[in-house]
């Protein structure tokens, strides 16, 4: 067994230790030592990364009670290691962050965490039950008093009567049959098995703040931030927030009512613009018609609008096929990111399938797209070849 000694002391950031063994697996070297602080993955913590004699750390994991370091190179004896500190405190935080947070889920409405995950500067955590904000806020809020509050965090080693008696959740069945059972106890607000490493006072934690929260499989998944996540987080949020006082020319406090006033704007113009390009395209529509070209019992419309917009070719396309039963409408808009194209006709029009056509046509354009029969769309780069790519389009509509 190799010894734990993060266990015996959570802020040591140094050890020296000797090499049990080291094996080479696929260009890297497994290495166990006969004591380590390296926290090995497990339980939704991150493992410590770090340095033993100067070569790097690349993974921690256990098996069979012995931590294997998984190093870039091999290294000889006597080991000497250091852990990456910043990085295992700020997972510390964000792990008791998660306990308390949880903890004051379960005291106030009885909600159980079916999972957490530290992932990057993001704690995540799954709850059986949906809830609604209100209460992942009041957990918020009381989570943080806990945090002001100081409170000391407990390893202890109790019998498995206490832990059933007091713990918001047990321990694995398999656990059950061999004690002793590592608890997690803060007087007040958590008492639950946890073979993690967390930061000794609430206090330490500095803050909770939650992201953001989702549906997930009838449940919740509620996203949150503890420490110096949090505050860097915080941060981000507050330079962005700045930066869009500076842009809407006001105070935080009218961010939001100048957004909703731009929103209208937006809506009244796109409303605006709409009306421009019917304006502009009707009688361009009703031009195509009278000059179509005759194809079985349809009308053929090819036509190719430079310096247009994907939203213009849309358009014409509703004027020419809304209406207009037998018309068939090649249509190809230009612009510097390339060529779109838009084949189709008349949804009632089920004497004509225009996917065959498209097909040849977007690879011809070296493009990528889709449809059904009556209305398929796309996106080229070879626009220099839209002219041909619309001849194959015709004579594949005409077999």
């Amino acid at each position: 067994m190799t010894r734990k000694l993060y266990y015996e002391d959570l802020y040591a950031q140094e050890f020296d230790s000797e090499i049990v063994s080291q094996e080479e697996v696929n260009g890297s070297y497994n290495v166990i030592l006969d004591k380590t602080l390296f926290y090995p993955s497990g339980g939704g913590q991150p493992c410590d990364l770090g340095f033993i004699n100067g070569v790097e750390v690349l993974d921690v994991h256990e098996h069979n009670n012995e931590i294997i370091h998984v190093l870039s190179e091999k290294i000889t004896g006597p080991a000497h290691g250091v852990i990456d500190w910043s990085r295992r405190f700020e997972l510390m935080q964000q792990h008791l962050g998660e306990h308390i947070f949880a903890g004051m889920l379960y005291n106030l409405h009885n909600l159980h965490t079916l999972r957490m995950r530290i992932e990057g500067d993001n704690v995540s955590i799954d709850l059986g039950e949906d809830v609604d904000e209100k209460i992942i806020f009041e957990a918020e809020s009381l989570a943080n008093e806990a945090v002001y509050k100081n409170i000391p965090v407990e390893i202890i080693y109790p019998d498995m009567n206490e832990i059933k008696a007091h713990a918001r959740k047990l321990p694995p069945e398999k656990s059950l049959e061999s004690e002793p059972i590592r608890i997690v106890k803060i007087e007040g607000v958590d008492y639950v098995p946890c073979c993690g490493l967390h930061v000794s006072t609430t206090g330490q934690v500095g803050l909770i703040k939650v992201t953001s929260f989702e549906n997930h499989k009838g449940g919740k998944r509620i996203y949150l931030r503890s420490g110096r996540a949090a505050y860097k987080w915080l941060a981000d949020l507050h330079n962005e927030v700045k930066r869009a006082e500076s842009e809407l020319v006001c105070g935080y406090e009218g961010i939001n009512e100048k957004i909703l006033n731009l929103k209208s704007q937006i809506h009244d113009l796109k409303a605006n613009n709409e009306s421009l390009i019917e304006h502009f395209l009707e009688p361009v529509s009703r031009e195509l018609i009278e000059n179509a070209q005759t194809l079985g019992n349809n009308k053929l419309v090819k036509h190719i609008m430079r310096d247009s917009s994907q939203d213009e070719i849309k358009h014409l396309f509703r004027l020419l096929t809304s209406n207009n039963h037998d018309v068939i409408a090649l249509l190809a808009g230009i612009n510097t990111q390339g060529v779109f194209i838009m084949f189709g006709c008349n949804r009632d029009n089920k004497s004509v399938d225009v996917r065959s056509a498209f097909r040849k046509a977007i690879a011809l354009l070296e493009g990528r797209g889709g449809g059904s029969a009556f209305s398929a769309q796309g996106w080229g780069v070879k626009s220099e070849l839209i002219n041909n790519a619309l001849d194959e389009a015709e004579n594949e509509l005409a077999k």
